[in-house]
């Protein structure tokens, strides 16, 4: 049985928490300090560490409470245009919310943390967010035998890749069409011939 949480110590993460992501939002990710969480939440330095033990562990933390999710597609929509509706939801996010752009470009500065850890957890919260809507729209179109079954963190990478690098690396933004055409482009490789759709049915 889990032992209970202290609720003073509970207290003293969530204002380091609230400080560092009030912080985030106003100034980025360099905006946080250990002099500056310290100050604005009042909290002492010893517990910072009793909490976090690094920077970067409470950065990620932060990042984590603010992460922004992609709204679902209507799953009564062709597969098509559930996945434009997903990768637009996402490129959105990726191209317009500060806060995500700031997390990515964070993150890709290749933060060698264990998955032990808080950065660890904000690797899998981001690859939640943008993973698990995308693997069940492919996983439900594959079990249909729409889709031919596939390597689905592969099309999260074909689907998302593309927007989430130009973002880092200061390409244009994708527009609708883009995001139409990536989606068309994974089809056609993707999508079940009548034959093998037949196939399915069968089995």
């Amino acid at each position: 049985m889990p032992s209970p949480i202290d609720p003073r110590r509970a207290r003293s993460r969530g204002k380091l928490l609230d400080a560092a992501a009030d912080l985030l939002v106003s100034g980025g990710a360099a905006a946080v300090t250990v002099e500056a969480v310290t100050r604005l939440s009042g909290v002492a330095r010893t517990t910072l560490y009793r909490n976090f033990p690094s920077t970067d562990s409470l950065i990620a933390a932060a990042f984590r409470r603010l992460l922004p999710t992609p709204e679902p597609p209507p799953a009564d929509l062709p597969v098509r245009e559930q996945l434009v509706h997903l990768c637009s939801a996402l490129t959105r996010l990726i191209q317009t919310v500060p806060m995500q752009q700031s997390m990515l470009g964070w993150l890709a500065m290749g933060r060698g943390a264990s998955d032990d850890d808080e950065v660890g957890e904000l690797r899998r919260s981001v690859v939640e967010s943008y993973a698990a809507p995308l693997h069940e729209v492919l996983s439900t179109a594959e079990a249909d035998g729409t889709l031919t079954p596939g390597d689905r963190d592969l099309a999260v990478a074909q689907l998302a890749g593309p927007v989430v690098l130009a973002r880092i690396i200061g390409l244009r933004p994708f527009t609708e069409t883009d995001v139409e055409r990536l989606v068309d482009d994974f089809l056609r490789d993707r999508l079940a011939t009548p034959e093998e759709r037949r196939q399915e049915s069968l089995q």
